[in-house]
């Protein structure tokens, strides 16, 4: 064969391949006319069809590699399913692409800082969201996802300034606010610096006046300098300002109390919290501890008694009287109210499953009247 007809063969193999590929396409434009799979991606991702979605975005991107937003959309799948690494990688390819409109820009950067955020690469996803911050001064997103990663970074001088800023958003309450003041006072205190500590987190209580943290950690400052009457000034006054959170001050204050040799003024804290707050059975369960050991059994009981009624803990206020009873040789009463108590319980119990008895007697009745309701339509319908 001469190099001539060798020539022609090749040519003829390479028309061929041509033509076999021009027909491969119009094949498969033929078999995708009528649909678009990256509209039928983000259908599923509407209806939380994550997978179907992912392999449309794959089907979309192999067809036409110059859709942005589908990129975009699958790096936010894979980010979903954990595969950060590979979200990370599909994102930043997408940032190097030239001529990107500012709408995908911003799409794009959002999604690279959700992408390190997800790492922990709180510095990469703070630069990010900076970046953001200056390209689009009037969108929020940014800002406030940048709260989080300085919470995440522990600034939370750097926070509490951008909460500031932030201040009236649903996001940022004065208790966040006042957080920040908190753990900016933690960090002092860990130095020593008690008396720029206590600065900050009276500026805390400006932003959240019931800011349990603040008034604890200030009354621990004082305890740590050795002034304890002011400790138990400012635990006190948790205790009136705060008294869900009141038991968390009350071991803080019966040992600075004890240290002070007065520690029988616990009993005068108590009482004026249950004045006020009857329905606290940790009030009043470490009340009648105290006379207990003041040997005032018959005034311990006597305070669970009248507090009893008033909380939903009674049971744990039966113990206790039943307790004290026996340790005082009345063991007849004691018996008489442990044996009350778990018959009151069966009773309860016993109540509660008559009422979901009687409950599905009641369902099925109206059950049995709606059939019997439309059986009678259904015959009406067919006279």
């Amino acid at each position: 064969m001469t190099t001539n007809d060798i020539l022609l063969v090749v040519a003829f193999i390479l028309a061929l391949v041509l033509v076999i590929l021009r027909l491969n396409r119009r094949r498969r434009q033929r078999e995708g006319a009528g649909r678009d799979p990256f509209v039928e991606a983000l259908r599923h991702l509407i209806d939380g069809e994550d997978d179907l979605a992912y392999s449309r975005l794959v089907e979309t991107v192999r067809l036409d590699t110059s859709n942005t937003d589908a990129y975009i959309v699958l790096g936010d799948i894979l980010r979903r399913r954990g595969d950060h690494e590979r979200a990370l990688k599909v994102h930043r390819d997408v940032t190097i692409r030239s001529a990107l409109s500012p709408s995908t820009n911003r799409t794009v950067l959002k999604s690279l800082a959700l992408d390190y955020a997800a790492l922990g690469r709180w510095g990469a996803a703070e630069e990010t969201l900076l970046k953001l911050a200056r390209l689009f001064k009037k969108d929020l997103w940014p800002r406030l996802h940048l709260l989080e990663v300085y919470e995440a970074q522990r600034k939370w001088s750097n926070a509490f300034e951008l909460g500031m800023e932030l201040e009236g958003e649903p996001v940022v309450t004065g208790s966040r606010l006042a957080g920040y003041k908190v753990e900016q006072a933690r960090d002092l205190i860990k130095q020593g610096a008690y008396h720029k500590s206590r600065i900050i987190l009276k500026e805390a209580l400006k932003h959240d006046s019931a800011c349990a943290e603040a008034f604890l950690a200030i009354g621990d400052t004082y305890s740590e300098e050795g002034r304890t009457e002011e400790a138990v000034q400012w635990w006190e006054k948790m205790v009136e300002i705060v008294p869900e959170r009141s038991t968390e001050a009350f071991s803080c204050l019966e040992d600075a109390l004890y240290q002070l040799g007065a520690f029988s003024r616990m009993a005068d804290i108590y009482t004026r919290h249950l004045n006020a707050n009857p329905d606290s059975a940790e009030a009043a369960l470490a009340l009648a501890h105290l006379l207990e050991r003041k040997g005032e059994v018959g005034e311990a009981i006597e305070v669970l008694n009248t507090h009893r009624p008033h909380t939903r803990d009674a049971h744990l206020l039966d113990q206790a009287i039943a307790r004290l009873h026996y340790r005082s040789g009345d063991t007849q009463r004691a018996l008489e109210l442990v044996f009350g108590a778990v018959t009151r319980r069966v009773e309860q119990q016993e109540q509660v499953e008559a009422d979901f008895e009687m409950s599905a007697e009641a369902a099925e009745l109206i059950v049995e009247d709606e059939v019997a309701e439309l059986e009678g339509e259904e015959e009406e319908s067919a006279v």
